[in-house]
């Protein structure tokens, strides 16, 4: 009879997930603990991982609220956090969930760092705006130039603006990246304004 009440809960908490169902997950705030949210539900998938392949910020972060899981992996390795990067619809606010649960802004997957990975999981429209989220939540920029050559191929004056002004160094090749002459040049004078902008607050 008990694992017959525990197994309808499951299928409750499966549901409440994928859904988002905020009321549903209220109600079982009391009948779930830790260790049940991390271990598998469905799919062989526990709690965070539902949350995030439905895209429900919200019920993430009451995964989260009740659990360690923010820098927890997939079965292949992925951080959670690139998990989130390459949903389709709700990318922004599942990372930001994680980042804002303590979530390593650093974390590397097969040797790329999430900053790089933005440029391939995520629609160019909102790169910034994943890119800044990173930055704001400690992603280290001190050796991005890779980055600023990913975004002068894209011919992306804002995100060279913000990836050098952020603290990324220009490409030591930078004449020899495929991009127009513009936005070279474009580069160099952001790397000079930030320079002489420094330079005046004091910061030699």
């Amino acid at each position: 009879m008990l694992k017959i009440f525990r197994d309808a809960r499951t299928a409750k908490l499966v549901t409440a997930l994928n859904s988002g169902d905020r009321d549903m997950l209220a109600k079982l705030a009391g009948k779930v603990d830790s260790e049940q949210l991390g271990t598998p539900l469905s799919e062989g998938l526990n709690a965070a991982e539902l949350a995030l392949q439905a895209g429900q910020p919200d019920a993430l972060a009451w995964v989260l609220e009740r659990t360690e899981l923010a820098g927890g992996q997939g079965v292949d390795g992925r951080p959670y956090t690139l998990i989130a990067l390459r949903h389709a619809d709700q990318s922004l606010g599942l990372l930001n969930t994680l980042l804002q649960a303590g979530a390593d802004a650093n974390a590397r997957f097969e040797g790329r760092s999430l900053l790089h990975w933005c440029f391939d999981s995520v629609k160019s429209e909102q790169l910034m705006l994943h890119l800044s989220r990173l930055v704001q939540h400690g992603a280290e920029l001190s050796t991005g130039a890779e980055l600023v050559t990913l975004a002068l191929l894209r011919d992306d004056q804002a995100t060279v603006h913000f990836l050098i002004h952020s603290g990324a160094p220009l490409p030591e090749q930078i004449d020899q990246i495929e991009c127009s002459e513009a936005m070279r040049c474009y580069a160099k004078r952001c790397v000079e304004d930030k320079r002489i902008r420094e330079m005046m607050l004091g910061h030699r």
